[in-house]
């Protein structure tokens, strides 16, 4: 802003002031009257040349005015903006004329702005700026998964494949830089090039071990965790919280309840924080391993509760098919004023689709935009699409998934296939199949759906054709797996294996439970077999299935009356649930089986699905 200053001429005074007053910066005279009778003495001479100095003093003494170097500008200049002074210029970057220290420190200081401009500044050839075991933990944190792995990459060819053993930051950054890339490889080489492993190098193993176990289903994965876990324990490392969660997470995906129990009570013992990250995961993994009751314990003890705890919780119960709780549960969420997102209508409708609660999803479906403010996305669809399929309204379902404004992904029309081959209805599922065939032409899986499709319709030569599709294309369907948890140890039955020890007697006890389930009057469903062969074969090839051999395993090596849990990797077929709603009650046993849709539970002869799964 401009100020224009008028000179005061000398003068002015009068008009400026007034005839009568004393002008700014002057005092007024001193009097002249003598001292009352009294009155203390007047001061000296030095005192008053001392009492009048400031009259004197340089800074109030009258000034001359200034002269005018330029003439004032017009008026309307006045209201004109200024303009702004020049950006600054960017930062500058280090160069070779730097030392090391100086580099990092702008580099730690410009990060947050824009990583990857200074990353590619290490990955040119030659490197513009000379990195050392300071530079690269810091680049590894704030890059973006691509270029954090290109970074580790060329760290490990910089630095040399030993850096890691003797620097533990930079050793835990490069797991970190590995696992959110997914290279559990990578990962695991680094690991075990570091002499003494810290906090941050285990927890970064361990996620990456959970994360990929949780997004691939992969007990391989699992079970490494534990393996890992075990070993931190009886090293020097404490554990916290972030160990805590990736292990009762790896527990949860292979159902082994006794190593979530010890998990549980180790951090208790250990005095862990069970905050809202740990409570979410303990719900999760008892919820998994079929464990509702400990489920609900953790879930009622939280202190700091969060939408994500309630949605563990309403995720379970949808599990377990218990649709009624969940929608108790999802109101008492809303009246305690929790935000709804995506995950929690997600988790009812799921619910609804379990227990068969046709009316209440179709009132969440169309209500959760309106009054939760959750913009639909396509699992949403596609769980409608599912609700619709598993009650048999399949001509809904249908116009749903052609009138809906997202485009329809692959999932939704596998969903309505299925359902189309359980209800019976061929025309509409021909319709689904060639959607998804237009729209996955090479996908192994779906080649697997129809020949299984066709076999349920009993069109052999269909189903025929379609395997050998799929033996041209070299596709193999995954074989049914089955876990199962003894004392803590975890044992996998194929369907038809022979390899396990006690081979020989579970499968003569398999015929042991064959002849007393015909006592009771069971006759085998062979409409499960997938294949054109004779009846008698049928029934051969359904006692083989791989959840028979993890029961029959359990009841010779359990003790009697105690529980039995298994995890499948598959749909459990119609023909195994009914046999196993009879082992439930002919044994006196609680079977508990998870399988790839939903949770079992078996009890003198009755299943708690109601047979809708």
């Amino acid at each position: 802003v401009v100020l224009l200053l008028k000179p005061i001429k000398a003068n002015d005074s009068q008009s400026a002031y007034g005839a009568n007053e004393p002008r700014r910066g002057s005092l007024p005279p001193p009097s002249r009257r003598r001292p009352a009778a009294g009155a203390p003495p007047a001061p000296g001479r030095r005192a008053a040349r001392l009492r009048a100095a400031p009259r004197a003093a340089p800074h109030l003494r009258p000034r001359a005015p200034l002269p005018q170097l330029h003439p004032p500008p017009p008026p309307r200049l006045l209201l004109r903006p200024l303009p702004l002074p020049p950006p600054p210029a960017p930062p500058m970057l280090p160069t070779a004329a730097h030392t090391a220290f100086l580099a990092n420190s702008l580099l730690l200081a410009h990060l947050p702005s824009a990583p990857p401009l200074y990353s590619l500044l290490f990955l040119a050839s030659p490197p513009l700026l000379r990195p050392n075991e300071f530079t690269y933990p810091a680049l590894l944190r704030a890059s973006p998964p691509r270029t954090a792995l290109a970074l580790a990459t060329h760290s490990l060819k910089f630095l040399g494949a030993g850096a890691a053993s003797s620097d533990r930051v930079l050793g835990s950054a490069l797991l970190d830089a590995f696992a959110r890339c997914g290279r559990i490889a990578s990962c695991r080489r680094v690991f075990d090039r570091i002499a003494e492993p810290d906090l941050p190098a285990w927890n970064a193993l361990l996620t990456a071990y959970a994360r990929r176990a949780r997004d691939s289903s992969c007990a391989g994965e699992a079970a490494e965790i534990l393996e890992l876990f075990a070993r931190m324990v009886s090293s020097t490392v404490p554990p916290n919280e972030i160990t805590l969660v990736a292990v009762v997470g790896a527990c949860g995906e292979l159902g082994a309840l006794g190593h979530g129990l010890w998990a549980h009570a180790y951090a208790l013992k250990r005095r862990l924080t069970v905050n809202c990250y740990v409570a979410t995961a303990l719900v999760e993994m008892y919820t998994r391993c079929g464990k509702m009751d400990l489920a609900e314990q953790v879930f009622a003890g939280v202190t700091d509760m969060d939408t994500c705890c309630y949605n563990a919780m309403l995720q379970g119960l949808a599990f377990h098919g218990h649709g009624r709780v969940a929608l108790t549960l999802f109101d008492r969420m809303c009246a305690e004023g929790f935000p709804v997102d995506s995950v929690t209508v997600l988790a009812v409708m799921c619910a609804c689709a379990h227990a068969g609660l046709v009316d209440e999803g179709q009132w969440l479906f169309d209500r959760m935009e309106i009054q939760f403010g959750v913009t639909p996305r396509i699992e949403h669809y596609g769980c409608m699409v599912d609700i619709l399929g598993r009650a048999g309204h399949l001509d809904v379902a249908e116009k749903l998934i052609r009138g809906m404004d997202i485009t329809p992904n692959a999932a939704m029309y596998r969903s309505l296939i299925r359902a189309c081959g359980i209800h019976g209805k061929l025309e509409i599922g021909e319709r689904m199949i060639q959607e998804l065939m237009r729209l996955e032409p090479e996908h192994s899986g779906n080649y697997v759906l129809l020949s299984n499709f066709y076999a349920r319709m009993k069109l052999w030569e269909d189903a025929k054709k379609a395997r050998k599709e799929m033996k041209a294309m070299g596709i193999d369907k995954s074989p049914g797996s089955s876990l199962l948890d003894i004392n803590g140890v975890l044992h996998e039955f194929l369907m038809g294996d022979k390899t396990h020890p006690a081979s020989r007697e579970i499968y003569a006890m398999i015929q042991e439970i064959q002849a007393r389930l015909k006592e009771c009057g069971h006759r085998p469903s062979t409409t499960a077999v997938m294949f054109n062969v004779e009846e008698e074969d049928k029934v051969g090839a359904l006692s083989y299935h791989s959840e028979r051999l993890a029961i029959a395993f359990a009841l010779i090596a359990s003790s009697p009356g105690a529980p039995i849990r298994i995890i499948k990797n598959l749909r459990v077929c119609s023909d195994c649930h009914e046999s196993t709603k009879l082992v439930s009650r002919v044994y006196g046993r609680e079977i508990i089986m998870r399988d790839r849709t939903r949770f079992h539970h078996f009890r003198d002869g009755h299943c708690s699905c109601g047979d809708f799964w």
